[in-house]
Formats: C-alpha cells, structure tokens, sequence
C-alpha cells in the first residue's frame, strides 16, 4: 500500500472523529439527560447545552474541511488538496492541544482529535519527502 493512501486513512478517521464529536455534542448533549454524555454534573447541562450544540458545528464544519481536502485528493488536485486538508487538519491538532491543555480531565478526547491527524500528516511526510529531494 502507498503511503499517501495510509495518509488519507488517518485523515478520513479524523473527519469521522469531528463527526462523532459533532453528533454528540449537537444532538445527544441536548437530551433532557445529555449530561451523562460528557460526564458533567446534572447542574451545568442547561448552561453547557447552547456552548456543547455550537462546538458540535465547529467540529462538523472541520470534518466537512477534511472531507473536502480528501475529495481533492481523489480528484489529484494536489495542491488545493494539501492546502485543504492541512489547514483543517493543523486545526484538529491545534484544537486538541487547547483541550489537552486546558482540560485535563478530557485528554481522552483530546488524543482521540490530535492522533489521527497527526498520524495523517507523518505519513503524508513520507510521501512528500521523496519529491522534496529531486
């Protein structure tokens, strides 16, 4: 398998990871016990619900820039592609180092949004290097 390809499978993951945050947050965090979701006391839920449903559609809108790079990339548009999928994946990754840092009860979660990327922009390296050189 070429590695551009295990590179575009890491950053498929990172789009369905932001898909699975955006599911959570926008649509199950507003059930009556979405707290449960998050592991946030009973309390905050109705503080945290408008907060929760707005980052549920940051984190779609940055799978739906993931997606978009990777459609490039079936399309070799190289360029546009790694344009794309670099400014929305630097933003997962930047993203998770906000929540790794500044939350550390969600490190979890944190890893879960840094490590599919990143993994994506490794492999990705591989592939660039080799043209880099000639």
């Amino acid at each position: 398998m070429k590695l551009e390809w295990v590179s575009f499978f890491f950053f498929f993951v990172a789009g369905l990871v932001h898909i699975y945050f955006f599911i959570l947050e926008s649509f199950l965090l507003q059930k009556t016990d979405g707290y449960k979701y998050l592991k946030i006391p009973p309390s905050d839920h109705t503080a945290i619900k408008p907060w929760a449903f707005n980052q549920g559609f940051y984190n779609l809108f940055l799978a739906l820039g993931i997606f978009l790079g990777l459609y490039f990339v079936l399309k070799l548009q190289v360029h546009v592609a790694g344009i794309v999928t670099s400014v929305f994946g630097f933003g997962m990754i930047g993203a998770g180092l906000v929540l790794f840092f500044s939350a550390p009860k969600l490190r979890r979660a944190a890893y879960l949004q840094i490590i599919p990327p990143a993994l994506g922009f490794f492999f990705l390296a591989f592939h660039i290097i080799p043209f880099l050189k000639s």
